[in-house]
C-alpha cells in the first residue's frame, strides 16, 4: 500500500507541474475575451451633425513615452501652436490593448484585449470604421508590424495571419478584410518620415501612424540617457514628417499608449505609466484651450468630432470639445450624443459585471471540499502507517514559498507587471528561482528523512502535505480569480495569480525528486 501511494502521489505531482506550469505561461491569454459584453450589442451611432473641422487627422502613437518625458523639442512647438494636455490610460498599461482603446474609445476591460498577444480580432466598432463609412479614406504606417492586423474582420484567428505582421505594404487576402485602405511597415525610424510625408500627399482623411523606438528604449534600458534619446529621434523624425502637413488645412495629434517606471517596465497603475502626454495642433483645435480630465478613451471620439462623423459606437469616451473650434450649440451636439452613448453603453458594462460573481461560489465550495477530503484522507492514511505527517512535513511546501519569494525578489518588492522584467528575462531569473525552489525542497526532505523512523511513511507524509498546501492555495485563489474575466484583475493579483501557478508547479516537481530520493534512501 505504501508503494502504491507513493506511484499515486508521483503521478498525480507530474499532472500537476505540467497543467499548473502551462497555465502560468498562458495566462496572458487565460484573460483575453473574445465576445466582451459590449460586442453583443449594437454600435450606438447617434449623428450629432456638427461640422467637419479639418482636412485631415494625423494621429501619432508613441509607444511608451511617459508624459513627464513628451518635454520635447518639436513637441513643445505643436503645445505652442496647439493645446497641450495629459491623458490618463485605463488599466492595464500594455501596448496593445491601449492601441485599441486609442482607436475605439472603449478600455481594455471592456474591449477584450488585455494582453499583447491578441488571437481574435477587435470586437468593438472603430474610428476606421466610422471614417470609412462616410466616404473617407484611412491609412496606417509603423515601424513594427501592421498596425490594423488587431482589426482585421472575417478572419476566425488572428493565429493564422502572422505574416501580416512583417510585409511592408500588405492588403489582407479575402475573405479577410481590416477598416483601412492604405497599411504600411517601414523597417526603421528614419524610414517613417517619409511615409508619413508619402501618406500625406493622398487623399487618407485619417492616418495613424505607431511609432515604437521609445518602448524599445525603455524596455532595454529604463527610463534614463538611452530612452531620452529615443525620445529625442522620435522628436526629429515627427518634425520631418510633419513638413508635408499644412497645418492650416489638417490636424496632428500625438500621445502614447502608456509610459515607463525608472527600470523600465509598464503594465501596473503607476501614475508613470499610467499618464501619457495628448499634444493636439492644426486646424480645428483652438489655440492655448485646456482640457478637461483628459483621457485615452477621449482620442477616438475626439478625431471623428473633428472629421464631422460619429464617433465610435462603443466608445465610452467624449470628444474633447472645450479644445475644438465648434460653436457652442455644436459643441452641445457633441457632448449630449457622448454622455448618452456612454449612459447606454454603461448599463450594458453594469448588467455584464453584475452578473460576475466573486468569489465563483462553485469554485470555492470545490476548493474547500477538496481541502476537506485532504485533511480526512490524512488521517486515514495515518492510521494505517501509509504516511507519517510531523512538522517536518512542512518541508514539502518549501519549494512554493521559495518561489513567491523569488518573485518577490525580481519584482524588488513591488509586485506589479510594471516592475516584471522583459518576457525573456523572467523566463531565465524564474527558471533559475524554480532550480534554487527544488533544491531547497530536496534538502530539507532529505534533513527530514535522515532522522525519520519510518522513512516510507515520513517520504509520503512530506509530498502529501507539500501537494495539498499547494492544491488549496491555488484553489482558493482561483476561486477569485478564473476565466473568463469580466474585470482585469488589479496589479497585484495580476502577478500573483501566474506566481502561485508556476509555485505550485516548483512545489509538486520537487515533491517528485523528493519521492525519488526517499525510495533511495529506504533502499
Amino acid at each position: 500500500m505504501r508503494t502504491l501511494a507513493s506511484a499515486c502521489l508521483v503521478a498525480i505531482a507530474i499532472v500537476m507541474a505540467i497543467v499548473l506550469g502551462n497555465r502560468a505561461r498562458q495566462w496572458n491569454d487565460e484573460l483575453a475575451l473574445a465576445s466582451p459584453p459590449l460586442a453583443a450589442v449594437p454600435p450606438q451611432l447617434d449623428d450629432p451633425h456638427t461640422p467637419r473641422l479639418t482636412g485631415r487627422v494625423v494621429l501619432v502613437i508613441v509607444d511608451g513615452l511617459g508624459a513627464d518625458e513628451a518635454r520635447l523639442p518639436f513637441l513643445d512647438e505643436l503645445r505652442e501652436h496647439g493645446a497641450g494636455t495629459t491623458a490618463r490610460v485605463p488599466y492595464p498599461t500594455i501596448s496593445r490593448p491601449n492601441y485599441v482603446t486609442i482607436l475605439t474609445g472603449v478600455p481594455p476591460r471592456d474591449s477584450g484585449v488585455r494582453a499583447n498577444r491578441v488571437y481574435v480580432s477587435v470586437a468593438v466598432d472603430t474610428v476606421m470604421d466610422r471614417v470609412q463609412h462616410a466616404g473617407l479614406h484611412v491609412a496606417t504606417a509603423s515601424d513594427y508590424g501592421v498596425l490594423p492586423s488587431l482589426f482585421v474582420r472575417h478572419a476566425t484567428s488572428l493565429a493564422g495571419i502572422a505574416w501580416l505582421e512583417h510585409d511592408t505594404h500588405v492588403t489582407p487576402p479575402p475573405p479577410v478584410t481590416w477598416p483601412v485602405d492604405d497599411a504600411r511597415r517601414v523597417g526603421s525610424l528614419g524610414e517613417l518620415a517619409g511615409t508619413i510625408a508619402e501618406l500625406a500627399a493622398t487623399d487618407a482623411a485619417f492616418i495613424a501612424v505607431l511609432v515604437l523606438d521609445v518602448d524599445r528604449a525603455g524596455h532595454a534600458s529604463g527610463v534614463g540617457d538611452t530612452y531620452r534619446h529615443a525620445a529625442l529621434a522620435v522628436d526629429r523624425m515627427l518634425r520631418a514628417g510633419f513638413t508635408g502637413i499644412d497645418l492650416a488645412r489638417d490636424t496632428v495629434i500625438v500621445t502614447a499608449d502608456h509610459g515607463h517606471v525608472t527600470p523600465g517596465g509598464h503594465g501596473g497603475d503607476e501614475p508613470e505609466v499610467s499618464n501619457v502626454p495628448l499634444v493636439l495642433a492644426g486646424k480645428g483645435i483652438v489655440p492655448g484651450a485646456v482640457a478637461r480630465e483628459a483621457r485615452l478613451i477621449d482620442v477616438a471620439p475626439t478625431i471623428a468630432a473633428l472629421l464631422g462623423v460619429p464617433a465610435p459606437g462603443h466608445a465610452e469616451g467624449r470628444a474633447l470639445v472645450e479644445l475644438l473650434a465648434l460653436a457652442p450649440d455644436e459643441a452641445a451636439r457633441r457632448t449630449v450624443t457622448d454622455a448618452t452613448r456612454g449612459r447606454a453603453l454603461a448599463t450594458v458594462v453594469d448588467a455584464a459585471r453584475a452578473r460576475e460573481s466573486t468569489p465563483d461560489p462553485i469554485r470555492l465550495a470545490l476548493a474547500l471540499g477538496g481541502l476537506g477530503l485532504a485533511v480526512a484522507l490524512a488521517f486515514v492514511l495515518r492510521r494505517h502507517s501509509i504516511l507519517a505527517i510531523t512538522p517536518g512535513s512542512l518541508a514539502g511546501a518549501l519549494a512554493l514559498v521559495v518561489m513567491i519569494l523569488v518573485i518577490v525578489v525580481i519584482t524588488r518588492g513591488r509586485v506589479s507587471p510594471s516592475y516584471v522584467p522583459s518576457l525573456a528575462r523572467t523566463q531565465e531569473l524564474g527558471s533559475i528561482g524554480a532550480g534554487i525552489a527544488v533544491v531547497l525542497q530536496v534538502v530539507a526532505s532529505w534533513r527530514v528523512l535522515r532522522h525519520a523512523t519510518d522513512r516510507m511513511a515520513t517520504t509520503n507524509g512530506i509530498a502529501f502535505v507539500g501537494l495539498a498546501i499547494a492544491f488549496g492555495a491555488i484553489g482558493l485563489v482561483r476561486a477569485w480569480f478564473s476565466p473568463p474575466y469580466f474585470d482585469v484583475p488589479p496589479p497585484f493579483w495580476m502577478v500573483m495569480v501566474p506566481t502561485l501557478d508556476l509555485a505550485a508547479a516548483t512545489c509538486a516537481l520537487a515533491t517528485v525528486v523528493v519521492l525519488i530520493v526517499g525510495a533511495i534512501r529506504r533502499t
